[in-house]
C-alpha cells in the first residue's frame, strides 16, 4: 500500500523495528515521568549536599562547580576534573541518597497499585511472540524497569539470585519456571550499577532491597557520573553487566531507545557499530533529543532509524528521508504511550 501521510510512514518504520525483537535501552528520560530526578535535579542535590573537608577536595569540587557555571552538563564537568577518591565516595553517597528517596516513592505507589508504567506495556508487547526473554540495557540506577516487570506479571533478572539477601548468579544463570514452561523474563543489564547493589567490608557483593541509608559497612555499587565509571567498571558486578550488555547489543536485530541521551561510552559505540555495519532498525524516543542523539542520527545511525521528540503541536519525527524532522500534529509519538499506538 502506498504511504500517503507522515503518520503512515513513521508507523511502518516503527513496526519494522518492533518486528525485529529489539533490545530495549532505557536512559534517565524513561524514569523522569515517575518522578525520578534528572541530571539537573541531581546536579542541584550534589551542589547542595557535598561538603569538602581538605584542600584537595576543595580544589577539585571548586573546579567542578566552575565548569557547571560555565555551562557544562554534570557528567562533562565531573569527567574533566581529577577527583580525589574521598570526593568520589561523597558524590556516590549523595547520588544514592538523592535517587533512592524518589525510587522509594515509586515503589510504594507501585505496591498499592496506583503507579502506571508505560514500560510495562512495552514489555508485554514485545512478549507477543515466541521469545521467553527480552533484554534491557540501562544506565539508570533506579528500579523502574524492575517495578515495571513486576507490575506486568513478568519475571526479571539483574544478575543476582532471587531473595532478600541476594548473591551474584555468576556463570550459573537462574531460570524461572511457571509450571513446566520457562517464565517470560526481562533480563536487565545495569551497566552503571543499581540502588540495591552493595559491596561488603570483605569485598564481596550483595544485592538487597534497602530503602534507608545503608550502614557504613555496605558501600553502594553505583558508578558516579564522570571519570569514576571508567575506574569502577573493571570490577564486578559492573564488568559482568557490561559484558552481558555488549553481547546483547552486538547481536541485536533492532533497538528501541527510551530517554537515552547517547552520552554513554559504554553503550553508544556498540550501537554505532551495529547500525553502520548492518543497518539494523533503531527507534529513539525522547521529550527533547540531545545534541549527541541528533549527531548519532545524522551520521552514525545508518538509514533505518526513526526518532521522535516533543514539538509545540505534537511530535517532530526524524527519518533518513527527513533528517531535519517533520511535524506530526496532535500526536504524542515521542512518549512511550504514544509510540505504543503505532505498534499495537
Amino acid at each position: 500500500m502506498e504511504i500517503t501521510t507522515a503518520a503512515e510512514m513513521v508507523a511502518r518504520l516503527a513496526q519494522k523495528c518492533f518486528a525485529s525483537n529489539p533490545v530495549v535501552i532505557l536512559g534517565s528520560g524513561a524514569s523522569l515521568p515517575h518522578g525520578l530526578p534528572g541530571m539537573s535535579e541531581l546536579q542541584a542535590a550534589l551542589v547542595a549536599s557535598i561538603h569538602t573537608t581538605n584542600p584537595e577536595e576543595d580544589s577539585a569540587w571548586q573546579a567542578v562547580q566552575d565548569a557547571l557555571k560555565a555551562g557544562d552538563h554534570l557528567e562533562k564537568a565531573l569527567t574533566h576534573t581529577t577527583l580525589p577518591a574521598s570526593l568520589v565516595t561523597k558524590i556516590i553517597q549523595a547520588t544514592w541518597k538523592c535517587i533512592n528517596l524518589k525510587d522509594r516513592e515509586v515503589y510504594l505507589r507501585a505496591l498499592v497499585g496506583t503507579e502506571i508504567f508505560p514500560v510495562s506495556k512495552l514489555f508485554q508487547r514485545l512478549f507477543q511472540s515466541s521469545q521467553t526473554t527480552i533484554s534491557v540495557v540501562t544506565t539508570n540506577y533506579d528500579r523502574v524497569a524492575e517495578y515495571a516487570s513486576d507490575s506486568a506479571g513478568l519475571a526479571h533478572s539483574t544478575g543476582f539470585v532471587p531473595g532478600y539477601i541476594q548473591t551474584r548468579e555468576g556463570t550459573d544463570r537462574v531460570t524461572v519456571y511457571r509450571g513446566a514452561k520457562i517464565a517470560r523474563t526481562v533480563r536487565i543489564w545495569k551497566v552503571h550499577g543499581s540502588l540495591d547493589w552493595f559491596e561488603r567490608k570483605d569485598g564481596t557483593t550483595v544485592s538487597a532491597p534497602l530503602f534507608e541509608v545503608p550502614p557504613p559497612t555496605l558501600i553502594p555499587l553505583i558508578v558516579s557520573p564522570g571519570v569514576s565509571k571508567f575506574q569502577r567498571t573493571h570490577d564486578e558486578p559492573f564488568r559482568s553487566a557490561i559484558q552481558g550488555a555488549d553481547r546483547v547489543l552486538e547481536h541485536a536485530e533492532g533497538y528501541v531507545c527510551v530517554g537515552f541521551g547517547f552520552r554513554d561510552t559504554h553503550i553508544e559505540p556498540k550501537l554505532v557499530e551495529r547500525c553502520r555495519q548492518t543497518n539494523v532498525p533503531i527507534t529513539v524516543l525522547a521529550r527533547v533529543l540531545t545534541d549527541e542523539a541528533k549527531a548519532f542520527l545524522k551520521s552514525k545511525a545508518g538509514t533505518s532509524y526513526l526518532a521522535f521528540e516533543e514539538a509545540a503541536e505534537g511530535t517532530r519525527a526524524y527519518t533518513h528521508e527527513h533528517p531535519s524532522g517533520l511535524e506530526i500534529a496532535y500526536k504524542n509519538y515521542w512518549s512511550l504511550d504514544g509510540f505504543m499506538t503505532l505498534v499495537t
